[in-house]
Formats: structure tokens, C-alpha cells, sequence
């Protein structure tokens, strides 16, 4: 990849955590002062622009700030995926050998709990043979999303409640054994068009089953998908 190609990514990257973080506009002039790049402003926003052409970025109202469009936050996980090694979270080689002797329920409903509390994210756990269906930590998305999404928090509830549609809904995505993540649209459902979907395929005493999160689209992507990888 070219220098300047390696430049945008990293503009972009920046925008993408500065709106995760804490929603604000990012400038070329604010974003030089807290990150050293070794380019002159117009240099950045000249990089800027591109991407904007791209529609990986856009202007919310007449300001030089640019916040992420979704397609933006979805070539920063793309990135992430690609470029990022698992850490944050102790692997789990010998799950299986600690969780041998534990019914099938137990094993799914600790790892939804351990992902959960090491996230702060909703983590559901299901196993479609059984008809099994957790999540957890749904207070915590109330008093993050409220605010922001209104009604639309009780629509991503609805959804999480119904266990049928839930899991047709799981059904429906192109998973895998590694994390897929949705973001917006790609949901297939108008209810999570303002939310991510983080989902992994495993294995559990030989039934298949899914476990994932769903939060908002300002979720910490790196952490996050860094759970998931290593929870089996």
C-alpha cells in the first residue's frame, strides 16, 4: 500500500475513534495538535477530501470537521480484522478440557457472562438445537444508548426478547468460526439500523452455536472484536 494510501487510513482511523469516543467533529487543525502525522494541515485536508469523495467521511453541517459515515466505521473494521492481533483478553486453549465435566447451558451462559463483563456490551449466547437463547448486560446499553437512539432501544430489545426471530435473524447473516461484524443495514433488520453486530460461530460439546455482542455503532471495535476471538 502507498504512503499517502497508509495517511488516509490513519485519518481515518482517528475520525472513527474521536466519534466512538466521544462524538465530536474532527478538523485537520485538531487533529494535528493531538497526533503527530508529519504533514502540513492542507496536507490533511486535502487527505480529508479524498476521503469525503469516497464516502468514507462527511461534513454534519458547514464546519472543516468530519465525523464517519458508516461505510467509513466499516473500512476502519475491515482494518481492524485485517491488521489487528488478538489481545486485551486471556486465550482460551483449554476451555474445553475446564468446562467438560459442566452441562452445555452452564459452559454458554459463563462465557456470555465473562464477555459481557469484560465489555460492558450486550453479549448474547445461543444454541439453535436447543433452543437456548442469553444475553446479558442490557442495563449497561440503556444507559449508554438511550439518549442517543430514544424508542429505537426498546425496537433492539423486541428483538433480543424474541427468540425465534433472533435466531432466524443469525441464521440469515453470512457467520463464521472468526468474528463477523455488522454494522447498520447489514443487519437485515430496520430495528438495528443504528447499531453493530459482532457474531462468532463456535462449537460446544459438539452442538453448534453463536456467540456475540450488539451495541451501538460507537462501540470499541478493537476491544470487542479482541473478546471475541478469544472466548473459544
Amino acid at each position: 500500500m502507498k504512503k499517502v494510501d497508509l495517511r488516509k487510513i490513519q485519518i481515518l482511523k482517528i475520525i472513527v475513534e474521536e466519534y466512538i469516543k466521544t462524538g465530536d467533529i474532527v478538523g485537520s487543525k485538531s487533529l494535528l495538535k493531538k497526533h503527530e502525522m508529519g504533514v502540513s494541515s492542507a496536507t490533511v485536508r486535502n487527505d480529508m477530501a479524498s476521503l469525503e469523495k469516497m464516502g468514507l467521511i462527511f461534513q454534519p453541517y458547514n464546519s472543516a470537521g468530519r465525523l464517519p459515515t458508516t461505510r467509513g466505521i466499516r473500512v476502519f473494521v475491515d482494518y481492524l480484522m485485517e491488521y489487528f492481533m488478538p489481545q486485551f483478553i486471556e486465550a482460551e486453549n483449554s476451555v474445553m478440557e475446564r468446562y467438560d465435566q459442566k452441562q452445555l447451558n452452564d459452559i454458554l451462559y459463563e462465557l456470555v457472562a465473562k464477555c459481557a463483563k469484560a465489555t460492558s456490551e450486550i453479549t448474547f449466547g445461543c444454541i439453535p438445537s436447543q433452543g437456548v437463547n442469553y444475553y446479558l448486560w442490557l442495563g449497561s446499553y440503556l444507559q449508554k444508548n438511550t439518549l442517543q437512539l430514544g424508542n429505537e432501544v426498546y425496537q433492539v430489545i423486541d428483538i433480543l426478547e424474541n427468540k425465534s426471530l433472533f435466531l432466524n435473524l443469525l441464521n440469515q447473516l453470512e457467520t463464521s468460526r472468526k468474528v463477523s461484524v455488522f454494522l447498520g443495514d447489514e443487519n437485515l433488520s430496520p430495528a438495528l439500523g443504528n447499531s453493530a453486530l459482532l457474531v462468532k460461530r463456535i462449537s460446544i460439546q459438539g452442538e453448534e452455536a453463536y456467540i456475540g455482542m450488539l451495541g451501538s455503532m460507537k462501540m470499541d471495535y478493537a476491544f470487542n472484536i479482541a473478546a471475541l476471538r478469544n472466548i473459544l
